[in-house]
């Protein structure tokens, strides 16, 4: 396992935000959007910013290494659901939209993120 990524990040993510860890699309869509950010900080798939206990940082942009799984998870939990990303949250939830439709549809949001939703739709193949 690489120390990058956490244990089954994607399902404890998903269920941390109350979402449906057991829903191909929304693995899908979170599988490409750590693709299309390309980091590698510690247990920080998403590349978030969000202050937490013991982490440090990994680049100039106050990304983010995490010291297990665990915070990874937490820090980036705290992240979605703080008020900016209430659409890409709620799909998750809803979980009845593919991963090229939610990014579609939440295209605001995966850009003020800073991935941009163009580089995760062409991690997913989206048509446009």
């Amino acid at each position: 396992m690489s120390r990058h990524l956490p244990p089954l990040w994607k399902f404890r993510l998903l269920r941390t935000i109350h979402a449906k860890g057991s829903a191909r699309p929304n693995r899908q869509l979170l599988d490409a959007w750590a693709k299309a950010e390309g980091g590698k900080a510690a247990f920080n798939p998403l590349n978030t910013t969000e202050p937490w206990p013991g982490a440090t940082d990994y680049n100039s942009a106050g990304v983010k290494n995490y010291p297990n799984g665990a915070a990874g998870i937490s820090a980036t939990a705290k992240t979605l659901t703080n008020g900016f990303y209430d659409g890409i949250v709620a799909d998750l939830r809803q979980a009845d939209k593919s991963a090229c439709r939610i990014v579609h549809d939440r295209r605001a949001e995966f850009d003020k993120w800073g991935t941009g939703a163009a580089s995760i739709a062409r991690v997913l193949g989206c048509k446009t």
